[in-house]
């Protein structure tokens, strides 16, 4: 029997949860979420509450430092909103695996769907590592890349790296369970992919939410499409009147 904890609060962290439950040979010995009133965004999108679900099934809510006293096979960190220490990681025999929303080696770090729009790219992805005591460099275990389509919005990036995500995780989950995956040192990896890993920072990424005051179209499109997520500011022209807030149409807006 392998002994789980799932670390996550948001609606992937559930499905996630949901998911393991069914697994044969596999026990979650609790889930590390957040106790706080869902943020706007999930609120307006009804976005699935790990606290509550978890409770509902029966499965033991911890603090994150309760996690030090107990003994585990595997984490597993669905878009958890904490850095986990050493302390923390070693607590499990296997390792901490963790989904993170954007492709590796390349793209490390927050807010990596905003930035990809602002930069162009014409490919996004998601990917799951074992987690260090660094941002986003452990061993690589598994990447999904995906074309961004030009009318894209940074929501419906998030969206489908999560889903990506929650796919990667139940291919790969059996296998480490079972012993038959290690990983890919990232370094090794962008030199033969010929890529250069960047960490992105959130408060470094929305200082491009301003939009410059003769910015030609396509740039106000796609800072538009890379600010446009439901509950948060969007990107926005300041004039002398104040902060002049730029969206796009959009069904999720």
């Amino acid at each position: 029997m392998k002994r789980i904890i799932v670390f996550g609060s948001m609606g992937v962290a559930v499905d996630c949860l949901r998911w393991l439950l069914r697994q044969p040979g596999v026990e979650v010995l609790g889930v590390v979420c957040s106790t706080e009133p869902l943020s706007k965004w999930r609120l307006v999108q009804k976005d699935e509450n790990m606290y509550d679900e978890a409770r509902r099934l029966g499965v033991p809510v911890l603090k994150l430092e309760q996690v030090c006293e107990l003994e585990a096979d595997l984490g597993v960190s669905v878009r958890y909103h904490e850095l986990l220490r050493a302390r923390h990681l070693e607590r499990f025999t296997l390792g901490v695996v963790n989904l993170h929303g954007a492709p590796l080696p390349e793209m490390r770090g927050s807010m990596c769907d905003a930035a990809a729009i602002i930069e162009g790219r014409e490919e996004y992805g998601t990917s799951i590592h074992w987690m260090n005591e660094k941002v986003d460099e452990g061993l690589l275990i598994g990447v999904k890349r995906f074309p961004i389509k030009p009318a894209d919005t940074v929501y419906e990036l998030f969206q489908l790296s999560n889903q990506y995500g929650l796919d990667l995780l139940k291919e790969w989950l059996p296998r480490i369970w079972e012993g038959h995956s290690t990983g890919v040192d990232q370094l090794a990896l962008a030199e033969e992919l010929q890529v250069e890993p960047r960490t992105y920072r959130a408060q470094e990424v929305r200082m491009l939410k301003q939009i410059p005051e003769h910015a030609a179209p396509h740039f106000i499109y796609n800072t538009a499409r890379a600010f446009q997520f439901p509950g948060h500011e969007p990107a926005y022209m300041q004039t002398d009147h104040g902060k002049v807030y730029v969206s796009i149409a959009s069904d999720n807006t």
